[in-house]
């Protein structure tokens, strides 16, 4: 990617190491060029820390090459990507790319530089489209038999836009027709579960209360996916999100921290490069059609990932615990919502890990 090594530098073969990241300054192949295929999931990314220092997140997680080894496809052989140059849809069109599978890649803006660069890879075709606007979609999607849904809820955090563009997504891609296989990257709904009884309802809806909008209106969106051959992939919290969302503060000792209302228990992580994966995995299997899945890296506490973030940096990192109504009380945009989702996460401990079962997300 700009600034970094891409996909299949760094000594990589196939891209099949973490090489293709590429968000952050002068990123490199995690494992620095001596990856052989066993890497599942990674970052290199810079994001800023307190005081004005940079920090350098690298994280692995390690499984078996015969893991992600490629199989007989009988999947998509063109595969709409959208939002190809943000951070899902980027590792999926990445993933698809080490396969060898085609792809159009979708962007409001195939002037920007990240389009550039994409536009120069090997089956890579870059085009032009709004989710605002079917009919852009349209032209978009056309001469793929799949697709690789997803909307950004966070620009504008207006979940009536974002149904409306999922809308547009499921309206174009009837119209375009022969699809073979599509994933949509979607979310539970958090208004209708028991235990999230006591949270606040954040948004007066047509189609119901909503307590976590950003989860409940993807899951509302599914309704217009009804006919297609669709998959729906639950993600879970990123590790990305260190760089962005989640602070990580810097402590007079030189150590740092991150302040969360996520418990002790464990929650389901995910590396944004395995969601390229296993949309890739899933887009070759038929028989996933119809069917809800859930992605995971891995699955351990907050304090848990300090101390493997710690160990992957060479840093003393740890995990301060808050209520959730303490962290929605912070007021920063959005922190009622983010509060709400932690609480999905911890009171639902068993069903949201179930769904993000390890051994499938692998597999």
């Amino acid at each position: 990617g700009p600034r970094g090594e891409g996909v299949q530098a760094g000594g990589c073969p196939a891209g099949r190491g973490a090489g293709g990241v590429g968000n952050g300054r002068g990123g490199r192949c995690l494992r620095r060029g001596q990856c052989r295929g066993g890497c599942f999931g990674g970052i290199t990314r810079r994001g800023p820390a307190a005081g004005g220092s940079r920090f350098v997140l690298v994280f692995v997680v390690q499984f078996s090459p015969q893991t992600i080894s490629m199989a007989a496809s009988s999947g998509p052989s063109c595969v709409g990507v959208l939002g190809a140059t943000g951070q899902q849809g980027g590792a999926v069109l990445r993933a698809l790319v080490a396969k060898g599978v085609s792809v159009v890649a979708i962007t409001r803006n195939p002037s920007s530089e990240k389009a550039k660069v994409l536009a120069g890879l090997s089956k890579v075709e870059v085009r032009q489209a709004d989710l605002d606007d079917q009919k852009s979609l349209e032209a978009a999607f056309n001469g793929c038999d799949g697709a690789f849904v997803v909307a950004n809820f966070w620009e504008g955090m207006d979940p009536t836009k974002e149904m409306k563009q999922y809308e547009n997504c499921a309206n174009a891609l009837k119209v375009v027709g022969g699809m073979k296989h599509i994933v949509m990257s979607s979310l539970e709904d958090t208004a209708t579960n028991p235990k999230m009884a006591d949270a606040k309802v954040l948004l007066k809806h047509a189609t119901g209360d909503m307590k976590v909008p950003h989860f409940d209106a993807k899951n509302r969106s599914h309704a217009f996916f009804e006919g297609l051959p669709v998959t729906f992939l639950y993600t879970s919290c990123f590790v990305e999100n260190f760089t962005s969302f989640f602070s990580l503060n810097k402590q007079g000792d030189g150590s740092y921290q991150f302040t969360l209302p996520l418990g002790e228990g464990p929650i389901a992580w995910t590396i944004l490069e395995d969601v390229g994966k296993m949309t890739a995995g899933i887009l070759e299997r038929p028989e996933m059609i119809g069917k809800t899945l859930g992605s995971a890296s891995l699955h351990c506490s907050a304090a848990q990932l300090a101390s493997h973030m710690s160990k992957a940096t060479n840093e003393t990192i740890t995990y301060q615990c808050v209520p959730w109504d303490t962290f929605a009380a912070f007021g920063f945009p959005g922190a009622e919502e983010l509060a709400q989702m932690f609480k999905f996460f911890t009171d639902n401990e068993n069903e949201f890990l179930a769904i993000r079962e390890l051994k499938r997300c692998q597999e």
